[in-house]
């Protein structure tokens, strides 16, 4: 299975390409998706490298969401920012339930990594903090992923604030767009982490 990105869609933008592209996954064990919002380049430096903004969006979305509804680009593209879009979960993997819900399961990663064996695919932190800036890295060199931030919405919201908190020494920033900022104590959070860490609480803190 080619891990190796390939390019699957194309469209320009302010000045700049939003490109989506498709690869294998070692560590969710199935193909995944992201999009990449390369600004246009106004250096005449050949060694000019963008710095990036990692989005992770909320339940039910993928990497699309953001890259067509936000307009985020255009202001990507006058700062001289890439964007980078992962989808929110593993998709394909047909675990039984993965689908019944909307907040649970596909589209609903909650960026984390699972404990309980049924859901041992679903894990999104190592792939958003290890594997996907390595993917960037080897493939993309016109991206300076040492110069990165991350942001999100909602579920992705949680999901950057814990990535950033976890990692100060990856990130220049965080920001976040109503967050799910206390996800032991509402319905979302504890039918997610029930379900992908367990019963015992403790276990979920850290997350």
């Amino acid at each position: 299975m080619e891990t190796k990105p390939s390019e699957i869609s194309s469209s320009k933008m302010f000045g700049g390409y939003n490109k989506r592209y498709k690869h294998f996954s070692p560590t969710l064990g199935c193909s995944m998706t992201f999009h990449i919002y390369f600004p246009p380049s106004t250096s005449t430096s050949p060694s000019h490298r963008f710095p990036v903004l990692y989005w992770l969006s909320g339940l039910t979305c993928t990497d699309e969401n953001f890259i067509i509804k936000s307009g985020a680009q255009r202001v990507a593209s006058s700062e001289g920012v890439a964007l980078i879009a992962p989808d929110t979960s593993p998709r394909g993997l047909s675990i039984e339930g993965e689908a019944e819900s909307w907040d649970f399961g596909v589209g609903a990663g909650f960026y984390l990594n699972a404990t309980q064996e049924k859901w041992k695919n679903w894990r999104m932190y190592d792939y958003v903090v290890k594997e996907l800036p390595k993917i960037l890295n080897e493939n993309f060199p016109q991206l300076d992923t040492s110069r990165a931030s991350i942001s999100g919405h909602s579920m992705g919201g949680h999901g950057a604030l814990t990535i950033y908190l976890k990692n100060l020494d990856k990130y220049k920033s965080v920001s976040a767009f109503a967050p799910v900022v206390n996800p032991t104590n509402c319905p979302w959070g504890q039918k997610a982490f029930s379900n992908y860490l367990g019963g015992n609480k403790t276990d979920w803190e850290v997350n």
